[in-house]
């Protein structure tokens, strides 16, 4: 991915709100994603996404924001951008004024949907906001959600198919991974840096349930 090197001069307008949807899910060198990129000015800047101290998901850390500085801001905070993984666009945020027929002074957000089953989550008293495990196509995630205090985190961490499984027929390996994983998520080696939490997480999961 690089930068384009293309400029526009007169104001950016309007299009229709297909123009956009029609985008998701195309690879970067697709039509749909070349009149996007027209229409928001041509000129992008690409930069990494990284983890957040509130939450963290695979698929979003593998993801590259294009930042359109052309066009104007999404919502007065942040700049209209394309969400890139793989070479195929996820989400995009835009400006509402970019858009036609939509008059609210809001972003707008498209996004591909993650489609998560959940698959197994432990009941009883005892198992108050433990994590589940879901499916994501052919992938196993834990999905932990962490309170950090005045917010709540959410984190999805990577398993293997027998790990899921491991997990799942042992309530006490369960119950020890999720202590272990609130841990890091709280603690201020991942609030000062987040980019530590996936492998510190990683490391703990495969110390408990194996590599398998």
């Amino acid at each position: 991915m690089t930068k384009s090197k293309r400029t526009r001069s007169t104001p950016l307008a309007a299009v229709p709100h297909e123009t956009f949807a029609n985008a998701l899910g195309q690879p970067v060198d697709s039509a749909e994603v070349r009149a996007v990129i027209d229409a928001l000015g041509g000129a992008y800047e690409v930069r990494a996404l990284e983890p957040s101290a509130a939450r963290y998901d695979p698929d979003v850390a593998r993801t590259a924001a294009w930042d359109f500085p052309a066009a104007p801001p999404a919502n007065g905070r942040v700049a209209t951008h394309v969400g890139v993984r793989d070479d195929t666009v996820v989400w995009i945020t835009l400006s509402s004024v970019l858009v036609d027929g939509v008059t609210s002074d809001q972003a707008v957000f498209l996004r591909l949907p993650h489609g998560d089953e959940e698959v197994f989550r432990p009941r009883g008293s005892d198992w108050n906001w433990a994590p589940a495990i879901v499916r994501r196509g052919t992938a196993y995630l834990l999905d932990l959600d962490v309170g950090q205090g005045h917010w709540d985190g959410n984190y999805k961490f990577p398993l293997t198919p027998r790990q899921a499984e491991d997990l799942r027929a042992d309530p006490l390996l369960y119950r020890e991974v999720w202590d272990a994983l609130v841990r890091i998520c709280q603690s201020g080696r991942f609030l000062d840096d987040p980019k530590t939490l996936p492998d510190d997480a990683q490391a703990v999961i495969d110390a408990r349930c194996g590599r398998g």
